[in-house]
């Protein structure tokens, strides 16, 4: 196999991996979305919580905000909105992880 071709498949197999890796959390973390009930204050789509005019809408969140500060904002929210309504989030270092994958997916 000549270098340029071995290459490219190492190249392929790499970016394959992390495409699966990448959709697999977002995946996981719209399981956490919906396990947290996430939907209860904010609305997203044609969905809307009860509560959605506190937390407002997450539609294009992940063009609006980075992942430092949706991980932040998740676990101490008035760390970087000092008036926020949302309650401090208890996740594990994965459904972190998860969440935020999915929330940088909706744009």
């Amino acid at each position: 196999m000549p270098i340029v071709s071995g290459v490219f498949l190492i190249w392929a197999v790499w970016i394959g991996v992390g495409i699966g890796s990448a959709m697999a959390g977002e995946e996981e973390g719209k399981k956490v979305f919906e396990e947290k009930n996430c939907i209860r204050c904010h609305s997203l789509g044609e969905e809307k919580g009860k509560m959605a005019q506190l937390g407002g809408p997450l539609d294009g969140i992940g063009s609006k905000r980075e992942t430092a500060w949706l991980k932040s904002y998740l676990l101490d929210p008035k760390s970087q909105i000092p008036d926020a309504k949302m309650p401090k989030q208890t996740l594990t270092d994965k459904e972190l992880e998860d969440l935020v994958a999915y929330l940088l997916n909706l744009k």
